[in-house]
């Protein structure tokens, strides 16, 4: 076992400071002074950055990651150069900035988000913890607290944890957990300034934490997720944005709503299955009829697939009926997901109509030859096509 970092953490509690300082703002190419509480707290974050470059749920398509990176400096101007974005593929909606200039963004958000507008106030208020240096902050209060060990168990990782448990422990050093709610108030105040400073459209955080207080409410039971249990009420932040918005007068701003349908679309598909491997179906329900209400003609097949896919999988009484009329209607859409015919196929052999049924499968084989599952399709298309 390494035992570096244990020693790492004995010095760490060892310089635990008397008393908590406020500090400066970041300045652009700023590093920490040698030997000081900050460098100590950068080298945890640049070893933590070293194994997310390492990990396989990094997301590397290099338009994606050029695109988002584009926007994360954009609203942080001069800071720019202090940045590495990452790209994690984790269905959940969160984002954060590690002092070192470690910015995460996590394919659960990049799904919510419904424009570049969206994805800049989030951005923007991870920035902001980064500029104001809350990290540093939180963390000599967490050193002056039993909270302390097990807020930074990053210190000593040592195996066993697995794969996943690894990744949250590297997302986990990320975030620094949840920051005060004075922290959150100036990063939120801090935020909507650089991105609307940069002419992205002041209701966008109003629109987005709707849609995150709509997805809240929909949940019947399990613990919170992410964004809700490290972030202040959504209902507090929704008033915070829609008020900003109102004082700062401007009746509307650039959206960037093509620009970033455009960089996500090749991911949605997928972003969507991993939504639904969340079992959260409620939410999920609630997500995906959100992102079907604004969106583009071509992606309409595939939302209605994936709603019909949530309703399958929840179970609920009614739901079998409404994930079949949904995928009635995305395979008359233009460019149905594969899956849409295989399920409208399946569907239609349960209520024996064999005919359509075989040509809804032989569909599915056409566009998925080599799907998973394609050699219990073929079986069960033989059986249908079979004589009676």
């Amino acid at each position: 076992m390494n035992r570096r970092p244990a020693l790492l953490l004995a010095t760490l509690l060892a310089l635990a400071a008397p008393a908590l300082l406020a500090v400066e703002s970041a300045r652009p190419g700023q590093r920490p002074a040698a030997g000081s509480d900050e460098d100590e707290l950068w080298y945890a974050m640049d070893r933590a950055e070293r194994d997310l470059q390492q990990h396989p749920s990094l997301v590397r398509d290099p338009a994606l990651n050029a695109y988002v990176r584009g926007v994360a400096c954009r609203v942080a101007a001069d800071h720019c150069g202090d940045m590495r974005v990452y790209i994690v593929e984790q269905p959940w909606f969160n984002a954060s900035m590690s002092p070192n200039g470690m910015m995460i963004v996590w394919t659960g958000a990049l799904l919510r988000f419904q424009d570049e507008a969206e994805l800049a106030l989030v951005l923007g208020h991870e920035f902001a913890h980064f500029r104001q240096r809350h990290s540093l902050q939180q963390w000599r209060r967490a050193k002056r607290s039993s909270a302390f060990l097990g807020s930074f168990g990053l210190l000593a990782w040592g195996g066993g944890a697995g794969a996943a448990g690894y990744l949250a422990n590297i997302l986990g050093a990320a975030s620094m957990y949840q920051f005060s709610r004075d922290a959150e108030r100036e990063a939120d105040r801090i935020g909507f300034a650089v991105a609307t400073g940069q002419g992205y459209d002041a209701h966008a955080g109003a629109r987005l934490w709707q849609r995150m207080k709509d997805e809240e409410d929909a949940r019947r039971y399990g613990k919170p997720v992410p964004v809700f249990a490290s972030h202040p009420k959504t209902a507090e932040r929704l008033e915070d944005v829609r008020s900003a918005a109102e004082a700062s007068g401007q009746a509307s701003g650039d959206s960037g709503r093509e620009a970033y349908r455009e960089a996500v679309r090749p991911f949605l598909a997928h972003w969507l299955e991993l939504e639904l491997s969340r079992r959260m179906y409620d939410s999920s329900v609630r997500v995906i009829t959100d992102l079907r209400k604004h969106a583009e003609p071509e992606m309409q097949a595939t939302y209605a697939f994936y709603e019909g896919e949530a309703y399958r999988r929840r179970g609920d009484e009614g739901d079998l009926a409404r994930a079949r009329a949904l995928y009635a209607e995305a395979i008359a859409l233009p460019s149905p997901p594969a899956a849409a015919h295989r399920e409208h196929g399946l569907a239609l052999r349960n209520d024996g109509r064999r005919a359509e049924a075989a040509t809804e499968l032989r569909r599915y084989l056409e566009l998925a030859p080599a799907a998973e599952d394609a050699a219990f399709v073929r079986q069960y298309l033989a059986e249908l096509e079979a004589s009676p």
